[in-house]
């Protein structure tokens, strides 16, 4: 994926885990949906560290996810890299939009999991919300710069 912006050490991990979430549940594309499952797995990103003051349930959150995706029992017939879905890529080029309009040195967890928030027709939002989160409250903190360099 080429990408004129560097990305954080957590959102290069982030992507990466979303390839393997995508391949384990048989699909052709890596969609909204892989990246946040992925983003819900990682340790130590900033967008985690958000989420978790947001007391949201992570694994409540996955498990709402997951039921919205279909599963195959097929092994992916693409080889290498699994693509972007549209969504996704639309998602990526707007939080790469964001991090430079915030003059952000690296694409972080935190603007990614912004980007996917604003993403339309996704069935994040409605997960969220059905795990009791107070989405404004969400992108309030989300919106908010940090202080610290994710690394």
């Amino acid at each position: 994926m080429p990408m004129h912006q560097p990305l954080t050490e957590h959102a290069r991990q982030v992507l990466d885990q979303a390839q393997h979430e995508a391949r384990s549940l048989g699909q052709e594309f890596v969609g909204t949906e892989h990246v946040l499952l992925a983003l819900l797995k990682s340790a130590g990103a900033h967008a985690v560290r958000i989420l978790r003051q947001q007391h949201v349930d992570r694994d409540a959150l996955a498990t709402q996810l997951r039921s919205a995706l279909s599963y195959s029992e097929e092994p992916p017939g693409v080889t290498g890299a699994l693509p972007m879905s549209p969504k996704m890529q639309r998602a990526l080029n707007s939080a790469l939009v964001m991090s430079r309009s915030q003059r952000e040195p690296k694409l972080s967890t935190r603007v990614l999991l912004l980007s996917l928030m604003e993403e339309q027709g996704t069935p994040f939002l409605a997960a969220l919300r059905d795990t009791g989160v107070d989405v404004e409250q969400l992108l309030r903190a989300l919106q908010e710069k940090p202080t610290d360099e994710e690394a």
